[in-house]
């Protein structure tokens, strides 16, 4: 069966469904393993297949005893003598079981930015900012929280919904080397159909982005294995930005 790269893009989703017979369920279920494995192999963006066969998860409650627990509790303060400077303090629980040693080398303290991100110099978004993503159906959605909070304001002014779709372009292109009659195809279809919302989260000082049909719709698993979700988090977080003063 062929088709042509439109008709693909508004195929969402394929079903294929298999009758066999087995003489063991055991045969049935490892026949469909291999199936799955044949399809999932392919090239990054393949999807995955649903077999209609679910493994059965029993759940069980258990009293583990007090003896057996170890715990723990870590606070973070700032020093009085210094308003940019803070230390982590970790404190011990009594166990009653005999405890276990602890390198204290393992405990480090995290990373503060206590200072805003440097202006003028092209830097990775990843230097400035951390993001989370995810993904419904044919929508994108992923948030810009930067590490030093009052930086959200010069972010802003550049996160812009003609930058979001110039650095998720990419996605769209039917070849690894698009020729510039395909990449004003990709563009002309971009500005038709993808639409770009920007939303400020005050609470938190970060942007959250939703792009609606920027992606392929994906297939019938929650487990799939596609380019959705967190892997778009890192394709903006590798764009070069100019932070303003």
């Amino acid at each position: 069966m062929t088709t042509d790269n439109k008709a693909a893009r508004y195929c969402e989703d394929i079903r294929l469904r298999m009758d066999g017979l087995f003489e063991e369920e055991e045969i049935a279920v490892q026949f469909t393993r291999e199936f799955m494995a044949l399809y999932t192999n392919g090239p990054a963006g393949g999807g995955g297949v649903s077999t209609g066969w679910k493994k059965e998860i029993i759940l069980e409650k258990e009293l583990v005893r007090r003896e057996d627990v170890q715990w723990g509790i870590t606070a973070m303060g700032v020093i009085t003598s210094s308003a940019h400077t803070a230390s982590l303090h970790r404190t011990m629980g009594a166990s009653i079981s005999p405890s276990i040693p602890q390198d204290e080398d393992t405990f480090k303290e995290p990373q503060l930015y206590s200072s805003p991100a440097p202006s003028g110099t092209k830097v990775p978004l990843y230097n400035i900012a951390h993001s989370r993503a995810g993904d419904k159906g044919n929508d994108l959605n992923f948030s810009i929280i930067p590490h030093f909070p009052p930086d959200i304001e010069r972010i802003k002014t550049f996160i812009t919904p003609d930058w979001v779709k110039e650095a998720l372009s990419p996605l769209l292109n039917y070849t690894s080397f698009p020729s510039p009659t395909d990449i004003e195809q990709r563009n002309k279809w971009i500005a038709e159909n993808v639409k770009v919302e920007i939303y400020e989260v005050r609470g938190i000082r970060s942007l959250n982005v939703v792009v609606r049909d920027i992606l392929d719709g994906g297939v019938n698993c929650s487990r799939r294995i596609d380019r959705h979700g967190k892997t778009i988090s890192d394709l903006i977080l590798s764009q070069h930005v100019l932070l303003p003063p």
